[in-house]
């Protein structure tokens, strides 16, 4: 058999990230700083702010892949860029969908005990999209950029290599946690962590990102549509009260826990086949 391809330490890995991440902002500050000096203004006006945000994202993952390629270690295998069969990726729309839906629920449920600070609210102003560029730039950046940028550093090569040298259960969550600072948003952080277990979940079971980053771009594609359009407000029996309906939240959860079943069940039966093959 072929000798299995290395895995970088955890330790490694992690100043891997974070020195891309902190490389990452100083560069963009710079940018700030030499494009429109320190008018906040002048940052939100043409589209500025938009192009940052893809420019960040993007930014995120080139110390990884030069600090990759430098160490000859495999892309693919790290940043778990393998294939998977139709019927996963399929079934990862409704598991989206799903996740995006009960997120929300907990959203406003939070809400209620403590409500969003005026900062997360300002903030927020900037995913507002009003010209065609400014939401090209924003689903690009936001939506596709950053499902899988994010999932490749994360749930592929920091959680492979967590994965590699402890248990599975640990290196969900220990990602799940490094995802949800890196987000420096601690008014979100439940939100973040909870969706990023399930998400390290599915890549590991899967042992791809492309389920993950799919259900992870939905979720950032529904909460572009939910700020810019109100489009929870349109959608006819979405909201019951402030929350939620019921009746969309339940058949959420009982879809969640049975697309998750049906996963593990298919991955596990793989595993017994290709073992019986081996023997």
């Amino acid at each position: 058999m072929d000798e299995q391809p290395q895995v970088p330490q955890p330790r490694e890995v992690f100043f891997v990230i974070i020195a891309g991440f902190f490389g990452t902002l100083l560069v963009m500050q710079v940018v700030i700083l030499l494009l429109v000096g320190s008018d906040p203004e002048a940052i939100n006006a043409n589209g500025l702010a938009e192009l940052l945000a893809v420019v960040g994202e993007l930014g995120l993952a080139v110390f990884p892949v030069l600090y990759l390629r430098k160490k000859d270690y495999s892309l693919q295998r790290l940043f778990r860029w393998n294939p998977v069969p139709g019927r996963v990726l399929l079934l990862s729309l409704p598991l989206g969908a799903a996740l995006t839906i009960l997120g929300d629920e907990l959203d406003r449920l939070i809400q209620m005990f403590i409500p969003m600070p005026d900062l997360v609210q300002e903030m927020l102003l900037s995913l507002k999209a009003e010209t065609p560029l400014e939401w090209i730039l924003m689903i690009l950046g936001a939506v596709v950029i950053a499902a899988l940028v994010e999932e490749s550093i994360i749930r592929g090569l920091l959680q492979i290599s967590l994965e590699h040298y402890q248990n599975v259960t640990r290196a969900v969550i220990y990602a799940s946690l490094i995802w949800t600072a890196i987000h420096m948003m601690i008014y979100w952080a439940v939100q973040i962590f909870l969706l990023g277990v399930i998400l390290g979940y599915l890549a590991w079971r899967t042992n791809s990102i492309w389920p993950s980053a799919l259900c992870h771009g939905m979720n950032n594609a529904a909460a572009l549509l939910f700020l810019n359009l109100q489009l929870d407000q349109r959608l006819p029996g979405y909201l019951w009260n402030g929350h939620v309906s019921p009746l969309l939240v339940l058949p959420a959860l009982i879809l969640v826990v049975k697309i998750i079943q049906y996963l593990d069940g298919y991955y596990r039966l793989a595993a017994v086949s290709e073992s019986s093959e081996l023997d």
